[in-house]
């Protein structure tokens, strides 16, 4: 198993790459890998995938996670090889009636955008997620966080190591 978990932080706002085994990612929830892992769709439902793949991210986090995948955001690229979802995450906030006093929430969430990616072609599923409060993500900076998520690009690695 091999994990490149970058974490680049601005203030609230985090980016984070992922690469891990398609096939580790079904059997680690007791799903049997087989047949072609190429595409989404021949891995399974795109939902499903999606929450497994966050699952996953979430795997060496400590607590239990307030984290909820947005069926609407779900979209599997023509060809198969992405996909792009949302996640929504509630902060506990401890003082809840102070944050409402100072900030008009009393609430708060983190907003993730990711794509996940199989053009790699190698076996590998590679996942980038960037994240801010929900706060900073409606405002000019999660169009820049939704762009950077939205132009990865995974090297098709069948080609890279010819």
């Amino acid at each position: 198993f091999f994990r490149l978990g970058k974490r680049f932080s601005n203030k609230s706002q985090n980016f984070t790459l992922f690469r891990f085994p398609t096939r580790v990612l079904l059997e680690e929830n007791g799903i049997e890998a087989t047949g072609s892992l190429s595409t989404f769709p021949d891995i399974g439902d795109a939902a499903t995938v999606a929450k497994l793949i966050n699952l996953r991210r979430e795997k060496d986090k400590p607590g239990n996670s307030n984290t909820f995948l947005e069926p609407a955001s779900v979209k599997v690229s023509a060809d198969g090889k992405e996909l792009n979802f949302k996640l929504r995450t509630e902060i506990d906030v401890q003082k809840p009636e102070l944050l409402m006093e100072e900030y008009g929430v009393s609430q708060l969430f983190r907003v993730t955008a990711a794509k996940a990616s199989l053009n790699a072609n190698d076996g590998n599923l590679l996942a980038v997620f960037a994240s801010a409060l929900e706060t900073d993500f409606n405002s000019p900076d999660g169009l820049a966080l939704q762009r950077t998520v939205d132009s990865f690009q995974a090297m098709n690695q069948a080609v890279a190591g010819s």
